[in-house]
């Protein structure tokens, strides 16, 4: 009963408030004055309105286990706002929807994604602040929304729930919510030298943990691995040229975790950093950033997490060039988990590509791959020696759409995903996808062209 309340009150909450990225069919800022007569009344703001509504077939081979086919029908939708202050600078982003599943699936649920961030310039300050928050019923992938095949990959390039506490080891089941608030502030000091400082806050919590009420947490063991960061940085920036940057962070991180048998199992542990960062813009169509330096790793107990002295490091190359936009990026350091781990280490690599041909038709790449190892060290079998438990996570994702008429396209969409572990038994997550599997999605998209809303 409550389900069904539930889903009817996701499947009106969309087509009252629309939704996403018109997946290539949004005009050209420089045409934003065309305006639609679609879709809801849309309030008179200074800014531009991005919005979809998409239902999609979507069909899971092996997710759920070996042999295994599940079906599903999605719902989706998506709504982005950019308003066009200097000043004022505003954004916000929803993507969600509901998933009526078979019985060998996670049966009907839910999927929330949500981002504001609101900034605020001045001739020596510039001031931020972000808010993330996503629900979601297993571990998010690749497009907008983080679910595979519901049509919003090659969307535009938005931190996505990937880049957030709900990302790492891929999990197949267990509602969860994650949420990340960030504020940062910038102070010109000179005029090719500023000092900056942020800081953060960010909490993963899986809805099936003791206490909670959930049918599929099994033998009293928790579905994720609950977890709270707390981070903060200053760092020094220098503007070199018209094309090139540098900057000295340091950085302080703290990881607390709750949710399954409380004790030293679950040691919380602290990060420190300091990196050098550089950004170039080499052409109109390039640019690269790139971040190194030395991570600290200390915690609670340091029998099952070790103090370490480890490398970090962020890198990206960005490519855009008419209706062509990609890029490729590198991380590496300690993180909170991903409700698998009590603390990880990880080296991920990720790329994307979408290219427009003619008005019609869209093509979307992208994929990861992930090396993931727990800080807690275990006792391997009758060996002294101790080792990490560690996965490794690849998963990538391809769409095309077709453009029917002004208003309306399809899509069709193919994600596979693959995860292995050393062997060792991990006991913080019993919904660990293993194996490969793949996703098939096919839909048809309503997306309304960019609305270029009214002028104070």
């Amino acid at each position: 009963m409550k389900e069904g309340m539930k889903i009817r009150i996701t499947i009106s909450a969309l087509l009252l408030a629309g939704c996403s990225l018109c997946h290539g069919q949004a005009v050209p800022a420089g045409d934003s004055s065309m305006s639609s007569t679609l879709g809801p009344n849309l309030p008179t703001l200074d800014g531009v309105v991005h919005y979809s509504l998409s239902a999609s077939e979507v069909f899971q081979f092996g997710y759920y286990g070996s042999g295994t086919t599940t079906h599903a029908t999605d719902l989706t939708g998506n709504l982005a706002y950019t308003s066009r202050s200097l000043a004022l600078p505003f954004s916000a982003l929803f993507s969600g929807g509901v998933v009526l599943g078979d019985q060998q699936g996670q049966g009907n649920t839910s999927f929330w994604n949500a981002s504001v961030s609101q900034g605020y310039v001045t001739r020596q300050w510039i001031f931020n602040v972000t808010d993330s928050f996503s629900f979601l019923p297993q571990s998010p992938e690749t497009g907008l929304s983080g679910i595979p095949g519901v049509g919003d990959l090659g969307a535009a390039p938005v931190l996505g729930p990937t880049s957030g506490p709900a990302g790492g080891v891929l999990t197949t089941s267990g509602d969860r919510i994650s949420n990340s608030l960030s504020g940062s502030v910038e102070r010109q000091l000179v005029p090719n030298t500023s000092l900056s400082g942020t800081g953060s806050w960010g909490v993963l919590h899986y809805l099936g943990n003791p206490g909670v009420e959930s049918e599929s947490a099994e033998n009293g063991l928790a579905e994720g691995l609950d977890s709270t960061s707390i981070s903060g940085t200053v760092a020094l920036n220098h503007r070199l040229d018209a094309r090139s940057s540098v900057s000295l962070d340091a950085m302080y991180s703290t990881y607390s975790y709750s949710g399954i048998e409380s004790g030293p199992q679950e040691p919380n542990f602290q990060t420190r950093g300091l990196n050098l960062s550089y950004q170039r813009v080499l052409s109109r169509t390039l640019s690269v950033n790139a971040s190194v330096g030395p991570q600290w790793v200390s915690s609670s107990n340091s029998a099952l997490i070790p103090s370490a002295l480890n490398v970090a490091i962020n890198a990206g190359v960005s490519y855009g060039y008419r209706n062509t936009h990609a890029f490729v990026g590198y991380t590496r350091g300690a993180n909170g988990g991903g409700g698998v781990f009590p603390g990880a280490r990880s080296d991920s690599i990720s790329g994307s590509v979408g290219r427009s041909f003619g008005r019609d038709w869209v093509g979307s790449l992208n994929g990861a791959y992930t090396h993931t190892t727990g800080l807690t060290v275990f006792e391997s079998g009758s060996s002294t020696v101790p080792t990490n438990d560690s996965y490794h996570t690849t998963y990538g994702g391809a769409q095309v759409t077709r453009r029917f008429s002004p208003h309306f396209s399809g899509y069709a969409s193919y994600t596979v995903q693959n995860q292995s572990n050393n062997g060792l038994t991990n006991v913080v997550v019993q919904n660990v996808l293993s194996g490969a599997s793949q996703t098939l999605g096919f839909g048809v998209t309503f997306a309304p062209r960019s609305t270029s809303l009214g002028q104070f």
